[in-house]
């Protein structure tokens, strides 16, 4: 019998009991996560991006490349100086916003875009103002390039374009594939012109060999690319620099006009100067672009090669065939690798095995990190030269030491030997050297 007063007894939770009270605390906890989770997926997130590229340029030249080209002026200059936006909505909705503000007259607008990923069969869609899908140099982002400048092919690649596009790859990341339309003319300034046209533009690519062990130091891409185009108004025009770029003053170039110097987009020349080989405008109603790709990875070494070529229907005229091609080689002093990003079958960042740093320790005195280093040499050329167009032809050989100092910095310096076929003007063939440093930052 129980004392006066004394607490009734209570029996104590059994184990299962217990547990079975944690396991409905944690499930609460778990669905509160996955709503905030569902939650924030609605809202659109945000990450602010940039770059920096700042040149300095050099010219030797010998007299003909005076009266070929003018007195090509050295100097400093932002190559290019970017502010950008990127990010997700709702899950499945990607956005990219981006201005360049190099250009001291205006800016430019570059990758501008809404996406919807994770589609069936297309897998994503893309609409806006971005590069075209056309040639491996050309979609591979700029600092992930070797050179300081793309290479004379890039002369028959479209630039940023209005576009609508689909793309994808295989399940198991071995192959690519992009097909879209374009606005043959939408510029870098958000100007559009009447008559402008269409392109349908396409491109593959494929890894017959990726060593997976490695995790990718061995590799061989494979790709190509086609572009059918409505003319501009009727016209079309090829032209191009040696593979360096430098703003000129007016009385040595003509008015400033868009930014890019290259390529059949432009009515008036560019700023970046000096213009070599240059078609003028050649009538037709359109023209295909034909590119395709090559790229072995072997560990450090890297070979890389693209031949390029415009068929051109021409009014009142026989159909014009133009062509360039380019190789290039580079080397990891400091053995990493070019890295690939097998989703789009392109080039991917540099890490270096080690960023650069050096610091004084108490213990173990000055310590240093090399960041990577690689060399690399490039031959290219370009004819526009075709039965009744003189557009001249010009052929480059550039070297470069490139040093990274961690994923984001780079350091690059380039020499460039241009040799200039002079058939337009009979003024003479012409030799042209340009030495380029650029530091290259972007977060």
């Amino acid at each position: 019998m129980a004392a006066r007063g004394a607490e009734p007894e209570t029996s104590s939770p059994s184990a299962e009991e217990r547990i079975a009270a944690l396991e409905q605390s944690l499930g609460k906890l778990n669905a509160a996560a996955e709503k905030k989770k569902r939650d924030d997926a609605k809202k659109p997130s945000l990450t602010i991006s940039g770059q920096v590229q700042a040149d300095n340029v050099y010219f030797g030249q010998d007299e003909e490349s005076r009266v070929d080209v003018g007195d090509l002026q050295d100097g400093s200059q932002f190559r290019r100086l970017r502010l950008g936006a990127r990010g997700t909505s709702f899950g499945v909705l990607d956005y990219s916003l981006g201005v360049d503000f190099a250009l001291a007259n205006q800016p430019s607008y570059l990758d501008n875009y809404i996406e919807w990923k994770d589609l069936p069969y297309l897998q994503h869609i893309r609409a806006g103002h971005y590069f075209e899908p056309f040639s491996l140099e050309r979609v591979t982002q700029n600092r992930n390039n070797t050179f300081m400048e793309r290479s004379l092919v890039d002369t028959f690649a479209p630039a940023r374009n209005m576009g609508v596009m689909a793309y994808g790859n295989t399940e198991n990341e071995r192959a690519t594939w992009a097909i879209g339309t374009f606005r043959t003319n939408s510029d870098n300034i958000g100007n559009d012109s009447f008559d402008s046209g269409q392109a349908l533009t396409m491109r593959g690519t494929t890894l017959p060999w990726w060593d997976e062990a490695s995790d990718g130091r061995f590799y061989l891409h494979l790709g190509g690319a086609y572009s059918y185009r409505d003319a501009y108004q009727g016209r079309v025009r090829f032209r191009n620099t040696p593979e360096i770029r430098k703003q000129q003053p007016a009385n040595v170039f003509g008015p400033v006009g868009p930014p890019s110097p290259s390529n059949y987009i432009n009515d008036a020349p560019g700023p970046f100067a000096p213009i070599f080989v240059d078609t003028g405008f050649i009538a037709a109603d359109h023209f295909q672009l034909f590119d395709p790709e090559f790229a072995l990875i072997l560990g450090p070494l890297s070979l890389q090669s693209e031949y390029a070529f415009a068929v051109v229907d021409q009014i009142g005229g026989p159909s014009l065939f133009f062509n360039g091609y380019m190789a290039q080689l580079s080397y990891f002093l400091t053995g990493e690798h070019r890295p690939y990003d097998r989703r789009l079958g392109i080039h991917d960042r540099v890490k270096p095995f080690e960023d650069f740093f050096r610091v004084r320790t108490k213990s173990r005195g000055i310590q240093t990190g090399l960041g990577a280093w690689e060399v690399a040499a490039r031959f290219s050329n370009i004819v526009l030269n075709d039965k009744n167009i003189q557009g001249n032809n010009l052929t480059d050989f550039t070297v470069g030491l490139n040093w990274y100092l961690n994923p984001y910095t780079r350091w690059k310096f380039n020499y460039i030997r241009a040799f200039l076929e002079d058939t337009k003007t009979n003024k003479g063939n012409s030799m042209t050297d340009a030495y380029g440093m650029r530091i290259d930052f972007d977060f």
